[in-house]
């Protein structure tokens, strides 16, 4: 009788287990926004979204004070993701979208979309070269 090797079975089939694929995704989706985190530290958040605006996988650089309790932060996330499905509505038109910038007093919040999740970056108000930040962002994106 032939042995079987069942720790390389176990494997092999976990690998095709949605949950495990889910998994490598958001580790995916971490390591992103890790890299994306370490180009200025103007960033003060970064975090990948699902369509609902559900975060995936989300940082706040350490030492920053979020400037939304956690039922706001859901919320605009939410209509966040909203502006960007009802966008791709139309990219057939007016081409794809590469990122949404908006402008507050304190901070400025960029959306890019990757694939079926966006990424949400937040830098503070008063940086200046944050088309810069923009950009870098968009490669470590790209590269991911």
């Amino acid at each position: 009788m032939k042995k079987v090797n069942i720790e390389r079975l176990q494997t092999k089939f976990m690998s095709q287990d949605p949950s495990t694929k889910w998994k490598k995704s958001v580790d995916e989706y971490a390591k992103a926004c890790k890299a994306i985190l370490a180009i200025s530290n103007s960033i003060r958040f970064v975090g990948a979204l699902n369509k609902y605006g559900r975060t995936l996988v989300g940082f706040i650089r350490p030492g920053t004070m979020p400037m939304l309790g956690r039922e706001q932060a859901k919320n605009e996330f939410f209509v966040l993701s909203n502006i960007l499905n009802i966008s791709r509505d139309s990219e057939e038109y007016v081409g794809r979208l590469e990122h949404v910038l908006i402008r507050h007093e304190k901070v400025k919040i960029v959306l890019m979309p990757f694939g079926e999740v966006m990424f949400l970056v937040t830098i503070d108000g008063a940086e200046e070269k944050y088309m810069d930040i923009i950009g870098s962002v968009k490669t470590t994106i790209a590269e991911s």
